[in-house]
C-alpha cells in the first residue's frame, strides 16, 4: 500500500467515477483502475462495486475510507512540514472562508499579516461549510473560517468559536415588504427564494425557522455557489434569501436590505476549524492569533 493508492481510492470514493477521478488526477483510466485493483489485492477485499455507470463503495470500502482519509491527511501534513524545513521556502497560507468573513474582517487581517510577514503568500478559497470542510479534511487548507457545528461528523476536527451573528431574510430595497415592520413569517410564503448552493447550515436554519411556527418550509427556486450572483438576483427580482447579516458587507450598495421580521432570528456561531494533527507554519499561527484578537474585540459581526 502506498500514498498514491490511498489518493486514488479517496478520489474515486468521492466522485464515484473512474473517468472523473482519472481526469482530476491527470492519470489514464487503466493506470487508475490498476492501482485500485492492486490495493484491493493487498487488503484481500473488494472496496468498490463496479456498476455500469458508477463505482460504489462496498461495506469494506466504507470502513476503509475513514482510515484512508486520516492516513492521507497525516502524510500530506508530514510532507508539507518536511518541505518547509528542507527547502526553507517562503511561507504560504491557504485557508477557506465564507462570504461573511470575506466581506468582514478577513481582508484587514491579511493586510495586517503582510506587514509582519512581507514574504508570506496568502491564498483564500471562498466557499460554504460543506465544501470547505471537505477541502480541509483533504489537506488542501490550513484552516477554515466557518460555522461551529455540533454535528458528530465534525468530531475529528478542532473547532474554536470566535464570533456570533444573526441570520436575516434579505430582499431588494424596492421589494413590496422592504418598508414594512414586524413582518410575520406567513407573509414570506408567497415569494420565491434564492439560496447559496451548498450552504446547508443556512438552509437547515431556514427550514427550522418555518417549522417552529408550523409553516411549510420554503424550497429555493434559485441556487448558486456564487454569493454575488444571489445578491444580484435579488436586486432584479422579488426573490428573498436567508443569509448571515455580516455577509451583507460584501454588497457594495444599499440595493439589498434585511427585512424587519416579527420572528426572532437564529444566531450563527462561527470561528476557526482545523485538523488536530496538522502542522502549521509560524505565519499561520500568527494569523490565527490576529483573528482571535480581532474577534475578542468584535464578537458580534
Amino acid at each position: 500500500m502506498n500514498f498514491n493508492q490511498l489518493k486514488y481510492f479517496i478520489s474515486i470514493a468521492e466522485t464515484n467515477s473512474v473517468t472523473q477521478s482519472a481526469e482530476d488526477l491527470h492519470l489514464s483510466q487503466p493506470a487508475l483502475s490498476r492501482g485500485i485493483r492492486q490495493l484491493e489485492e493487498e487488503l484481500g477485499v473488494e472496496l468498490f462495486q463496479r456498476l455500469p455507470r458508477a463505482m460504489r463503495l462496498t461495506r469494506y470500502g466504507e470502513s476503509f475510507l475513514k482510515h484512508a482519509q486520516s492516513v492521507f491527511v497525516q502524510l500530506s501534513d508530514a510532507q508539507a512540514e518536511l518541505k518547509h524545513l528542507s527547502e526553507r521556502i517562503e511561507d504560504e497560507i491557504v485557508i477557506g472562508a465564507g462570504p461573511s468573513w470575506i466581506g468582514g474582517c478577513l481582508p484587514d487581517i491579511v493586510g495586517q499579516l503582510s506587514r509582519s510577514y512581507p514574504g508570506v503568500s496568502v491564498k483564500v478559497h471562498s466557499g460554504y461549510d460543506q465544501q470547505l470542510t471537505l477541502m480541509l479534511r483533504q489537506g488542501a487548507l490550513d484552516f477554515i473560517l466557518t460555522e461551529i457545528s455540533s454535528d458528530p461528523d465534525r468530531n475529528d476536527l478542532l473547532q474554536e468559536p470566535l464570533i456570533h451573528c444573526p441570520y436575516v431574510v434579505v430582499s431588494r430595497s424596492a421589494h413590496p415588504l422592504a418598508q414594512e415592520t414586524n413582518i410575520p413569517l406567513e407573509r414570506l410564503l408567497g415569494f420565491s427564494w434564492a439560496m447559496p448552493y451548498l450552504a446547508m447550515s443556512a438552509q437547515d436554519r431556514l427550514i427550522g425557522l418555518f417549522q417552529s411556527q408550523n409553516l411549510p418550509a420554503p424550497a429555493p427556486l434559485f441556487q448558486s455557489t456564487s454569493f454575488g450572483f444571489i445578491m444580484r438576483l435579488l436586486e432584479t427580482s422579488d426573490a428573498l434569501s436567508f443569509v448571515v447579516s455580516s455577509s451583507l458587507k460584501t454588497v457594495r450598495s444599499e440595493s439589498v436590505v434585511a427585512l424587519n421580521l416579527a420572528q426572532d432570528m437564529p444566531v450563527r456561531h462561527a470561528g476557526i476549524v482545523r485538523r488536530p494533527s496538522a502542522w502549521l507554519s509560524p505565519a499561520t499561527e500568527t494569523m490565527m492569533e490576529m483573528l482571535r484578537a480581532h474577534c475578542e474585540q468584535h464578537p458580534t459581526q
